[in-house]
């Protein structure tokens, strides 16, 4: 895999004449934009969904602090139990602070999609119900649309689908599609994808994967080279790369505090109004 910052070498994909894919890693939005602005009808454009088109704004909930995030949620399910701990999981993401990971990507999907390219959102997010969510479907699609993505202009003909031929079974979910948005539900992204195209009846020229984690990109690269497809996968961690202050822990502790007697997330802003109201 190549890492890429120099804009002189971005544009590496569709300006080839020939069959090939590569996988590349940038922190540099430019970078992606290049690659789109040379793109046409015949890609098939893809992102990934957290990390790459949206984040929580809370710092408890960033991936940077998922271990200690895990820690206090395995804490919920001792004192509780799962079932509800769930229950408690769910208030949070219905009521969680979302913000683009980069603002400039909505235009250029946008654009993207008045020039004819499709493009789809691959998430690994679940299926079906959780807690007090009835169905994570609804939830994902709403996140993206309330932020200004729209991935149903893509697929406005294509009816909703779950697909059972591949479910997970240790979950007992299966990978599904929704107004643009192939959900997963931790199934092989490539196993998900072609599904899916095979659903849509297609087969794009070239592939345009973007995604935070390199072994989703290996995936569906292996699946698009075995396919004839030419692929591109772009590794963006400009979350991952990005700097981050330790976990405020009495917050955090605040937080779920505050969730079990009441039911309710509070967002750093809040809690921090709440903490300096009673040092006064």
């Amino acid at each position: 895999m190549i890492r890429i910052s120099n804009l002189v070498f971005a544009v590496i994909f569709f300006s080839a004449n020939v069959s090939f894919a590569a996988i590349i890693a940038t922190n540099n939005f430019k970078i992606i934009e290049h690659n789109i602005q040379k793109a046409d009808a015949d890609t098939l454009l893809i992102f990934d969904v957290d990390d790459v088109l949206l984040q929580p704004t809370d710092q408890l909930l960033k991936s940077h602090h998922e271990h200690y995030f895990e820690e206090i949620y395995k804490d919920l399910e001792v004192r509780f139990n799962k079932t509800q701990a769930k229950k408690l999981f769910s208030l949070i993401m219905l009521q969680r602070k979302i913000e683009p990971v980069e603002e400039k990507i909505i235009d250029l999907i946008n654009n993207a999609q008045k020039n004819g390219i499709k493009v789809l959102a691959l998430t690994l997010c679940s299926t079906g119900a959780l807690g007090t969510i009835d169905s994570l479907e609804d939830w994902r699609s709403n996140e993206l649309k309330l932020l200004g993505y729209n991935f149903d202009k893509s697929w406005h003909t294509l009816a909703k689908k779950t697909f059972k031929q591949l479910p997970n079974k240790e979950l007992n979910k299966f990978v599904a599609f929704q107004q643009g948005v192939v959900f997963t539900g931790g199934v092989s992204k490539a196993d998900a994808l072609k599904a899916f195209l095979n659903y849509a009846a297609i087969k794009p020229k070239k592939i345009l994967f973007v995604d935070d984690k390199k072994h989703n990109l290996r995936a569906v690269e292996t699946f698009a080279v075995a396919k004839n497809i030419d692929f591109l996968g772009i590794e963006y961690t400009f979350v991952q790369d990005s700097k981050i202050e330790p976990i405020n822990k009495t917050r955090a502790r605040l937080q779920f505090e505050i969730l079990e007697k009441k039911h309710k997330w509070l967002s750093d802003q809040e809690i921090d109004a709440e903490i300096n109201k009673a040092k006064n």
